[in-house]
């Protein structure tokens, strides 16, 4: 299904170190590692929980970054897609709270999630299928942080993805300019406040004139998706006399009022992700609660 997996997984690796290092596992030994691994850290454990996670720390402080994680999701999503021989061309984004096991003296609790410690923007197919996992501050909003978020899923996904939802601030009119401009996906989400009234004509009139100055705005976000951050919490970047945050918020105003008078059903999909977002985390605290108690058991 993916006959150069290994390769690919060996020449990241000697390109993240620069060609210092070589690969000291065989394609059969770093598979068992790296599953094992990926286990250990999606079930929070600790090294201590088992002598079978001695071994690990190793393999997760030399081989185990974000860019091998994001390979692997890249993999097995196209494995995925030539199983379904149907290519994805849509993602759903929900925010979860996650509460850190260590905490910081400023750490506050958050009211939204009802969390101390961090968001996580998870990103799936409208089947559930995994595409990305996307750490961020609980203060943070989504629209802070959702170039990085699409860059990440586009890289998993090959760049196939054309269509984008979720609720809140994922599909803010600031969100919605942004993806658009930079990567070229729609935003189709829950909208809380749709727009009613059309985009007035000398609105129209000014993105005409300024659509190359959009057009470098977008590569500016593909090339550094953290900028995306800098222009969803500012209301004025002037440029030449334009204001860059008022020309990107109108822009995603016109694609939320054109998608709002489609007849897309995403309701259904925002509440089908949510679920199991909830799920998974209950899951998560009661496998938390039992794996600890159990090793103290043991080990006395």
């Amino acid at each position: 299904m993916n006959s150069g997996w290994f390769e690919e997984h060996v020449s990241l690796f000697r390109k993240q170190t620069d060609g210092l290092f070589s690969m000291e596992y065989t394609e059969e030994e770093f598979a068992d590692r790296l599953y094992a691994a990926i286990g250990f850290l999606g079930r929070n454990f600790r090294y201590r929980d088992s002598q079978e996670f001695w071994n690990l720390k190793y393999f997760i402080q030399r081989y185990l970054t974000e860019e091998q994680l994001i390979l692997e999701l890249k993999f097995i999503h196209r494995c995925m897609t030539s199983l379904k021989w149907k290519n994805t061309s849509m993602a759903v984004i929900d925010t979860m709270g996650i509460n850190s096991r260590k905490k910081s003296i400023l750490s506050t609790y958050h009211g939204r999630h009802h969390t101390i410690g961090f968001s996580d923007m998870r990103s799936v197919t409208p089947n559930m299928g995994p595409i990305n996992s996307f750490r961020c501050r609980s203060t943070d909003s989504e629209a802070m942080n959702i170039v990085s978020v699409m860059d990440k899923i586009q890289t998993v996904c090959d760049g196939k993805i054309e269509v984008y939802t979720g609720d809140a601030h994922t599909v803010s009119r600031i969100s919605a300019g942004m993806v658009f401009l930079s990567h070229v996906v729609v935003a189709a989400g829950r909208i809380c406040h749709e727009p009613k009234e059309k985009l007035t004509e000398c609105k129209i009139n000014e993105l005409k004139e300024n659509i190359s100055l959009l057009n470098k705005i977008g590569k500016l976000l593909r090339d550094e998706p953290s900028l995306g951050r800098v222009i969803a919490t500012k209301k004025y970047i002037n440029i030449d006399g334009i204001n860059v945050c008022k020309l990107v918020e109108d822009l995603g105003y016109l694609i939320l009022q054109n998608v709002s008078n489609a007849d897309i059903d995403v309701d259904r999909i925002c509440l089908a992700v949510e679920r199991s977002n909830q799920l998974k985390k209950k899951a998560r605290i009661i496998e938390g609660s039992y794996t600890r108690p159990r090793h103290d058991i043991d080990r006395l």
